[in-house]
């Protein structure tokens, strides 16, 4: 009997199915090109000019989409997966005074699909050209053993930079600054397993409209992560803003308070609007207020902290930008954040 032999494809992995992917992709990822990004056919990294700096400070963000994976796959979502990591990183970036330049991907399967990478890095791309952000490299990894297959996850990073003096840390933040909310487009990137459970836990499906909806239960949880990139360029341009917070995982009592120099911010509820699906997890699954605020954004997906003479200028400018944002309270001495009626 002849002995087996061993090969990469046998043992799982393929790399004729990585080459077709990255060839799917590479027509959109090219379109997210400016003249800044140096051309390097066949290279081992990413290479960007960067100029017109006199003081360059760069900024990172490395994250995930989390188990919103898990939502991508049932209505096969996989496109919305992909801005959903480019928004979330760049508003990291964001938030700190710099403005997003580039961004690098990395997606990881049990068994490579090259059309669903595919979707997921073309998705990436569109958001990257929405927001001004070149896609300058990625990693597809096929991981049989450590994934199962259909499994997988998708992770970015984000640079941005920024002169040394436009930094915003917070420290500039006094007491009876004027909080405004840029609205979130639903959960964003975090809390799904919570909302995954609720929605097994009672029952329901995916494909469920609630009364009073116009969707389903799965269109409003694959609703991408929004960016807000152009809303803050024009807001920073209007008026001086002394503090940024991305409403992430933490929601408003873990997050603000990063954007406050050691102060504190009193929120007044019902001053903005909260998404249906925030109402629909907290119906179902019974859901404590305090552990909603503690895991989801509630409809605020951003933050910026202006002075009080500045909140109507600073509104006016994210309107004309064709934000929705909503003055929700002040900073207040205390720290931590209290939500009052």
């Amino acid at each position: 009997m002849p002995e087996e032999r061993h090969s990469y494809e046998a043992a799982g992995v393929s790399i004729e199915r990585s080459d077709r992917a990255t060839a799917l992709m590479r027509s959109a990822v090219e379109e997210t090109h400016g003249p800044e990004v140096v051309s390097y056919p066949g290279g081992f990294a990413g290479l960007y000019a960067l100029a017109s700096y006199r003081e360059p400070v760069l900024a990172s963000s490395i994250d995930g989409v989390g188990t919103k994976v898990l939502v991508a796959k049932t209505p096969g979502s996989y496109s919305s997966i992909g801005a959903d990591i480019v928004n979330h990183c760049a508003n990291d970036v964001l938030a700190t005074g710099a403005r997003p330049l580039l961004f690098l991907d990395y997606v990881a399967s049990g068994r490579l699909d090259p059309k669903a990478v595919a979707e997921v890095v073309r998705g990436a791309a569109e958001a990257c050209r929405s927001v001004g952000v070149a896609l300058v490299g990625g990693e597809t990894a096929e991981m049989p053993g450590l994934y199962g297959d259909g499994d997988f996850d998708v992770v970015g990073a984000c640079v941005g930079a920024c002169e040394r003096a436009d930094v915003v840390t917070g420290e500039r933040v006094r007491v009876g600054d004027a909080v405004i909310c840029l609205p979130s487009s639903g959960l964003h990137t975090n809390g799904y397993t919570l909302a995954r459970k609720v929605l097994a836990d009672a029952n329901a499906s995916f494909d469920d409209v609630p009364q009073g909806w116009n969707r389903t239960v799965g269109e409003a949880y694959i609703e991408p992560h929004r960016a807000y990139v152009r809303e803050i360029e024009a807001l920073r341009a209007a008026v001086e803003v002394r503090g940024m917070a991305h409403i992430t995982g933490g929601g408003l009592p873990g997050n603000l308070p990063r954007a406050l120099g050691g102060l504190g911010a009193k929120l007044y509820i019902g001053s903005w609007e909260e998404p249906g699906v925030f109402g629909l997890i907290r119906a179902l699954g019974d859901v404590p207020e305090e552990e909603m605020r503690r895991v989801f954004n509630l409809g605020v997906g951003f933050c910026a902290v202006v002075r009080d003479e500045d909140a109507d200028s600073a509104l006016a400018a994210l309107r004309e930008s064709g934000c929705g944002a909503r003055r929700v309270g002040e900073v207040v001495e205390a720290g931590g954040v209290e939500f009052v009626a």
